[in-house]
C-alpha cells in the first residue's frame, strides 16, 4: 500500500486467484480449467462462503491436448505456457488498466476510494504454480518457483537463498529477446522458460510474491 499514489484515498483492491484443471465428475475423463477469483480485503468468513463476497468462477482456460510424439520438447512446453498466458491475459484486461490508473468506489463506508486491483495470493499446487511463474519444472536448476535454490540444495533447509524477483526475470527475458543463446543460458540457470508472464503487467504485484505455500503437496 505505501507504493500507491499519496495524497489520496489510495487503496489496494486484493484479488485471491486460483487456477487448476479438475474433472467435471468423479468417474468422468472430461476435463476443465476453471478460474476461481475472492476478494482478500473481504473477511475470510465472507471469502470462503458460497453467497455474496464468495469465490467466484470469472472464466475457463483451455487445455492443450496432449501429442505423444511432442511431449517433453521444449518447444511443445513453451507452446502450452504460451496459450496459458494469453488466455489468461484475456481475463485481465480491466485488472492490467485499473492496476496502472486505478479508478474512483464508494466503499460500504460511504467513504469514495481510490482502488487499485493487485495480485495479492496465486493460490495452486506445484504443477499450476510453474505455470504461473513459469519455472521449467521439478528437474530444472533451480525448482521453486519462489526462490533461486538449486536443486541439488533442496534437501538442506539449514540455507536460505534469494527470493525470485520479478524485474529480474524480466531483465533475463529481455536478455533472450536479443541474444537467444545468451539468454537461454540465463533462463536456464534461473530454471525459466523463454516466455512472457501475464502476471508482469499488473502493476504493484510480483508473481514470484504471490505464490502461496503448498500445503496439500509440500
Amino acid at each position: 500500500q505505501s507504493c500507491l499514489p499519496h495524497g489520496l484515498k489510495a487503496a489496494p483492491f486484493c484479488f485471491i486467484l486460483y487456477a487448476d484443471k479438475t474433472r467435471l465428475s468423479s468417474h468422468g475423463t472430461v476435463k476443465a480449467y476453471p478460474v476461481v477469483v475472492r476478494c482478500a480485503n473481504l473477511p475470510v468468513d465472507i471469502q470462503n462462503s458460497d453467497g455474496i463476497g464468495g469465490g467466484r468462477i470469472v472464466g475457463w482456460l483451455p487445455i492443450v491436448s496432449e501429442d505423444a510424439d511432442e511431449d517433453g520438447k521444449p518447444g511443445f512446453v513453451n507452446f502450452k505456457r504460451v496459450v496459458w498466458h494469453e488466455s489468461f491475459l484475456k481475463l485481465l484486461e480491466l485488472v492490467v488498466q485499473y492496476s496502472k490508473t486505478g479508478y474512483t468506489h464508494q466503499c460500504f463506508d460511504k467513504v469514495m476510494r481510490w482502488l487499485f486491483p493487485i495480485l495479492l495470493i496465486l493460490s495452486a499446487d506445484y504443477e499450476e504454480q510453474c505455470m504461473m511463474s513459469l519455472i521449467r519444472g521439478q528437474n530444472c536448476k533451480c525448482p521453486c518457483p519462489v526462490c533461486i535454490v538449486p536443486l541439488e540444495g533442496l534437501h538442506d533447509l539449514s540455507k536460505t537463498f534469494a527470493l525470485r524477483l520479478m524485474q529480474d526475470v524480466i531483465d533475463a527475458f529481455e536478455t533472450y529477446k536479443i541474444s537467444k543463446g545468451q539468454g537461454e543460458a540465463l533462463l536456464k540457470a534461473l530454471g525459466l522458460c523463454a516466455v512472457a508472464n501475464v502476471f508482469w503487467l499488473i502493476a504493484y504485484s510480483d508473481p514470484h510474491q504471490a505464490i502461496s505455500f503448498d500445503r496439500l503437496h509440500a
